[in-house]
């Protein structure tokens, strides 16, 4: 009895799912994001994760190793020279899952799986700190309308029409 061997079938013959696998790795370490279901998601981690390992490790073994599961020789360079100098204090962990609506067609729940940024890709905390502008929901007025919208319009100078008389 295999403990602790557990993998999402996603009822596929094992080279569907291998494909599958494949492809969704190799899609997120090119596009960064990747919107997809829940199960598949938290699947592929461990493969990015992998990936990135083996970049980092750098060896013509580890090189040989992300040919062989990734089908693209572009994607395992940029595995190898760009994702290492990305990630340089980082063992694991190199992906964020968020959760997204579910999709139109079957109600599967979808979510945003991405790389993270690099240390050096976030912002500054003087960055941060600035207040954002808030935008207004829409179809709402912003304060400054609803403040003007109170008070009275200005008022029509009347016209004083001049009777018109018909002579017959």
């Amino acid at each position: 009895m295999p403990h602790q061997k557990h993998q999402r079938k996603f009822s596929r013959e094992s080279g569907h799912r291998k494909g599958l696998l494949r492809n969704l790795t190799l899609s997120v370490l090119r596009y960064e994001r990747v919107r997809t279901t829940e199960a598949k998601a938290k699947e592929i981690r461990g493969f990015v994760d992998k990936m990135i390992n083996l970049g980092k490790d750098g060896t013509l073994a580890a090189r040989r190793a992300a040919i062989a599961w990734l089908p693209e020789k572009v994607i395992v360079e940029k595995v190898f020279s760009d994702l290492p100098l990305r990630y340089p204090d980082r063992h694991s962990g190199y992906t964020r899952i968020t959760r997204l609506a579910p999709r139109v067609g079957d109600s599967a729940p979808t979510m945003l799986i991405e790389l993270l940024p690099s240390v050096a890709e976030t912002p500054e905390p003087e960055e941060a700190a600035k207040p954002r502008r808030r935008l207004g929901l829409p179809g709402r007025a912003p304060a400054k309308a609803k403040a003007d919208a109170g008070a009275k319009p200005p008022a029509k100078k009347a016209v004083k029409k001049k009777a018109v008389t018909a002579k017959g």
